[in-house]
């Protein structure tokens, strides 16, 4: 689920308007879940920091 949310905010910006049924979860596994849109926090490998540590 992470990394639909993940691709869907990156996504939606320049998606275009006419076809955003294509960003709904089930049509989105469909069209991009086998190669999702990652951030650039996903190279630090899943590691999380805490504030205050």
């Amino acid at each position: 689920m992470r990394d639909y949310f993940v691709d869907v905010l990156q996504r939606v910006g320049k998606h275009p308007a006419s076809l955003v049924h294509q960003l709904t979860p089930r049509i989105w596994k469909q069209m991009f879940a086998a190669n999702p849109l990652r951030s650039d926090l996903h190279d630090l490998g899943g590691r999380r920091t805490d504030a205050g540590g």
